[in-house]
Order: C-alpha cells, then structure tokens, then sequence
C-alpha cells in the first residue's frame, strides 16, 4: 500500500499475491502530510482566534481537543523573536533574523527531523521538527511581529518515495513564504531552496489537514520503530480528522483506505480510492493502492489497468512497476511481466522482490543461463547488506 504524507504521505499492509508467490508481496502506499497537499478557499492566512472559528466553521463536528492551531506560538516565543528582530531596518532583515534564529544555538537552536510534527510549544520543548513543524513556527511568529508569512505546498519540487517495512511512503514537503520590500522569499529548513522554480502557497486550514493526516503516518512509523502493535483506529481518527477540516484532501482519503484496508473492510477501503480518485484523477496513489485491493480480490485485469493508470502519473516508481509485473506473470504474460521487473530493477538496483520474480520468468522461459545471472546479483545484494 502507498501513504501519501507530509514530507515530512502514508500506506501500509502487505497483501499477499493471489498465485501463491510466497516471494512477493504488495506494500500499500502511505501519502504523507506537511509537505504535500491540496489548497482550498479564498483566504489563505488566519490570525489563531478566526483559525479556530473557521476551522470550527468546516468540521462542527469535531471536539474541542483535536482542534489545533498549528502555527500557534507562546507569548515567550513571541518576546524572544522580538528580541531577535530588534533593531532590524526592514522587513527584509527583520525575516532574515528570524528565519535564521530557528536554527542558530544563539536562537531556537531546533534541529530538523523528518518524522517528527509537532505545535509548536511542543517543537521549542523537544529541540527538533519536521518541515511543518519548523515551518510553523517560522509562520507564526512572523505574523506576531507584523511580516506577511504564509504555507507553502513544494511537493511538486521535492518528493520521496522509499519503503519503510510494509509501507511505501510518499512524501511531499512543505515550506514557507515570506514578503518584504524585495517580493517573496522562500524559508525552507531542509535546504531544498534551490530545487524551486515556481510555488504553491496554500492556505492554513490545508496546512492543519497535513497536520492531521501526519501524525496519522507518524503512529505507524513510531509503533513499527517500537516493534509494537499498530494503533489502526487511531490512525484512522487522525485521517478522518483531516478529511473534516479539508473535504478534498486527496491524501488523507487514500491513507484512509490502506487503514480500512488493514482493519480488513476492504469494501471501505476500495470506496475511499475511488474517494481519493474522484477528488484528484491524478491521484497515482491511489490508483496503485487500488490495483493492489483488486489483486487481493482476485481481479487481476482490473488490477492490471489501475496499475497502467498509476503509471500514466508517475512512471518512475520501481513498487508499481513490480507490482504491474507480478499481476502480468499472474496472467501468464511473461515477456511484459520480464519487461516491468527490468523497469523496476533500473529504477532501483538494490530491490530483491522484482530480481527474485524475474529469474522465475527466466527459468520458466528456458533461459537458464539469465536466471543464474539474476539468482547471482541477488546473492551479492544481500552479501552486502550483511
């Protein structure tokens, strides 16, 4: 499966082959939150207190405890910015201070960690944050002491795909914007300013659903780190809260239905795709997760055309083109099959599963001679990783 989140995507849950690959498996993808998303609605900045109000506006429903001001800063904050800034002769050299003294010992002196959203109070406590995390407090404390400071949605510019365990993260990132006297600069603490040629600045109730929809993505990492059970409906609640707040927030309805996935409501988990789908068609994780829902279920030639649909959007993911290459084998077809193992061995050399599968295909077309070549790299993979 394949999570979505904020660079700081989320998916997960291995679902067994239908052929009796023991081999192979399909990892569900996980989008992360807090640096990935969709924006919404006219106005883009909120002072805490009309935060609340319309955050309150879009989800009656939710309880006074999940609803967060995530740019919120503390009035001791707030006097050590000003202190920072004083003195400073422009807004230019005011945000300059400021964006710098997050990092500075002299300053905040927080150190960058990726899996780790946090409120604020809560970051400048423990010394460290993710990029929504760091963003935040740069945003709000920018506000307090009068710059304009807004999110920014850079997940077009800096993406990550990689697997963790059972789960393919999709990461996105998130960033901030300042305007001064010299036009918009970009606050990016985890030096990627030179990957940007445009941005998307996306308003702060999007940044509150990337909030939710990583923390969701961050139970499962912290209990797989514990090597304890995984709170399922735990996670569910922080997706559903980010779905509360932001209807369309295509990530959160694709990480829902990897958690519906894991909790065995597979008729959920197929609704909240088609959900995600709907709401963004480019949507290529939800697409792939789909495709895995359907080789569980037996229809692999619904499978096979969600797979090319997934691919369509993003080509170069080494999971989708092994997984569109075990339901080919499945079908007998062995010369695309060969094809998307090589597809995805070139997108990355180290993965076994595609190498393993394509020595099968091999030994199954008389190609002896090629399927020992492969049996042998895979050998030197794993003498390497010991």
């Amino acid at each position: 499966m394949m999570f979505p989140r904020i660079h700081c995507a989320v998916g997960g849950g291995a679902v067994s082959s239908t052929s009796g690959l023991t081999a192979a498996t399909l990892v569900a993808l996980l989008a992360a939150a807090g640096c990935a998303g969709t924006g919404s609605g006219a106005r883009i900045a909120y002072s805490p207190e009309a935060f609340i109000l319309a955050a309150r506006a879009r989800a009656p429903e939710m309880s006074a405890d999940d609803l967060v001001v995530p740019f919120r800063v503390t009035p001791e904050m707030v006097a050590r910015a000003r202190d920072i800034t004083a003195g400073a002769r422009s807004d230019w050299a005011k945000a300059e201070r400021l964006m710098k003294s997050l990092t500075d010992e002299d300053g905040f002196g927080l150190v960058y960690d990726s899996v780790a959203t946090s409120l604020p109070e809560v970051t400048v406590e423990r010394g460290y944050g993710n990029c929504l995390a760091l963003t935040s407090i740069f945003i709000g404390l920018a506000r307090e002491i009068g710059l304009t400071a807004y999110y920014v949605d850079a997940s077009n510019r800096v993406n990550d795909l990689r697997r963790e365990q059972e789960i393919i993260v999709d990461s996105g990132h998130i960033a901030g914007v300042v305007r001064t006297e010299k036009g918009y600069t970009l606050v990016d603490y985890d030096g990627h300013v030179s990957n940007y040629r445009t941005f998307k600045i996306i308003d702060d109730i999007t940044a509150l659903a990337h909030y939710y929809n990583n923390l969701g993505f961050e139970m499962i990492f912290a209990a797989q780190e514990a090597d304890e059970t995984v709170p399922w409906k735990q996670i569910e609640h922080q997706f559903e809260l980010a779905t509360m707040v932001l209807p369309d927030f295509t990530l959160a309805y694709n990480n829902l239905g990897v958690v519906y996935t894991r909790l065995g409501d597979l008729d959920a988990a197929a609704a909240a795709y088609r959900t995600a789908i709907e709401k963004d068609p480019e949507s290529d994780a939800a697409y792939h997760n789909l495709g895995n829902l359907q080789v569980r279920k037996g229809d692999l030639i619904a499978a096979l055309a969600s797979y090319d649909k997934a691919l369509e959007l993003r080509r170069r993911n080494p999971y989708l083109q092994y997984h569109r290459g075990l339901v080919q084998y499945q079908l007998d077809d062995l010369d695309a099959a060969e094809e998307s193992f090589k597809k995805a061995i070139e997108l990355e050399r180290d993965y076994l599963e595609p190498r393993n599968l394509l020595a099968r295909v091999y030994y199954e077309q008389g190609r002896v001679e090629d399927a020992e070549r492969v049996r042998a790299a895979v050998q030197r993979i794993l003498a390497g990783r010991r």
